[in-house]
């Protein structure tokens, strides 16, 4: 697991803002609008929040949303593959591996085998956790239908 970097504080009235227009712009279910609007959000904000952070943080709407939406294998895979370009927390990364299994159960049966090798590497990382991250994840593992 790569250490992900921290995200700015939402003290900070940039990153505040940025959060709240992201939020905003995610409450849509028209993809080709969504990803337009996420264009201009990232246009708007550049040079006011940290671009790392930025980046990420509109990779993990990205793919949150494709894989909500139920979007075709080749979005919610490209999604992914940008998500994973970045250092992701142990929460977020099994969190995400936990959506895209759902997605893959439900629109591509041909991408399960590379969804449980994501929660396989999230099982396999269990021991090191304290008590609470993993009881918190193997909830989350459990919540999946097999």
């Amino acid at each position: 697991m790569k250490e992900a970097f921290a995200d700015p504080s939402l003290h900070d009235p940039h990153w505040r803002a940025f959060i709240l227009d992201m939020e905003n712009t995610s409450a849509r279910r028209e993809w080709r609008r969504f990803r337009a609007d996420l264009r201009r959000l990232e246009q708007r904000h550049t040079g006011r929040v940290p671009t790392a952070p930025m980046h990420r943080a509109l990779a993990e709407d990205v793919f949150l949303c494709a894989a909500h939406w139920e979007q075709t294998p080749r979005i919610v895979r490209g999604a992914l593959r940008a998500l994973l370009r970045y250092p992701l927390r142990f929460a977020l990364y099994s969190f995400v591996a936990a959506e895209y299994w759902r997605w893959a159960s439900r629109v591509s049966p041909a991408d399960l085998p590379a969804a449980e090798a994501m929660l396989a590497e999230v099982r396999a990382y269990l021991p090191s956790l304290d008590e609470h991250e993993r009881w918190n994840t193997q909830g989350l593992l459990a919540s999946l239908k097999r």
